[in-house]
């Protein structure tokens, strides 16, 4: 810290101080700092609000989807009962509750045959989901324990709807599966179709599961 000592500059009079000779009068001065003072302060009000409105309107943003910047990890084949493939789809996982809370949730698409597979632990038989903050319809795909498809929904947007009251479409399920509208129809799949799921993580075949089960008991 410099300790030095600096002289006080003085002021001529206490009603006025001289500039390039014309002097200004006390109370114009005071007018002056009052202005500058209500200038500095509006600007920091404005520069603010601005911080607080972006702030707000982060936290009420959702997160981004699963889908988001990530290539599909694992694909869905439907059989029909004869063991035909009818379509495959390159799927994103939703396995954790965030995740599958999310699920499509704020996307403003979803690719041709390409789909969210939501993975749980284990089947229920009133498996549920809604349209929270959807824009676009998809179809919905309920399967079982044993990789049989049990209902199909084609839900669209409740846009103006509160939360705790959207449409639930459930179903029984150990996996429900979210895909583009319109292409359950077109590639028949429909209750009593069976899946495979082949990926890194959540692979399924119900001709394995059966042989394990088989072998279990």
């Amino acid at each position: 810290m410099d300790n030095s000592i600096h002289a006080v500059p003085t002021v001529d009079s206490l009603d006025c101080k001289k500039t390039s000779g014309t002097p200004i009068p006390i109370f114009e001065r005071r007018a002056t700092v009052v202005a500058a003072l209500v200038i500095g302060a509006t600007v920091f009000a404005v520069a603010g609000a601005v911080f607080l409105m972006g702030v707000g309107a982060s936290s009420t943003e959702l997160e981004s989807s699963v889908i988001d910047d990530k290539p599909p990890t694992h694909r869905v084949f439907f059989e029909n009962q004869r063991g035909q493939i009818l379509w495959v789809y390159d799927v994103w996982v939703a396995d954790t509750d965030s995740e599958r809370y999310q699920g499509l949730s704020g996307t403003g698409t979803l690719p041709a045959d390409t789909g969210l597979l939501f993975v749980y632990d284990q089947e229920a038989a009133d498996r549920a989901i809604v349209m929270r903050e959807m824009h676009y319809p998809i179809d919905v795909v309920f399967i079982d324990g044993s990789g049989t498809v049990t209902a199909v929904h084609s839900p669209v947007p409740e846009p103006s709807v509160p939360d705790d009251e959207l449409t639930h479409y459930s179903g029984r399920a150990r996996w429900i599966l979210e895909i583009p509208h319109g292409t359950a129809e077109r590639h028949a799949i429909v209750p009593r179709t069976s899946i495979q799921i082949t990926g890194s993580t959540h692979a399924f075949d119900p001709q394995s599961a059966s042989h394990q089960e088989g072998n279990s008991r």
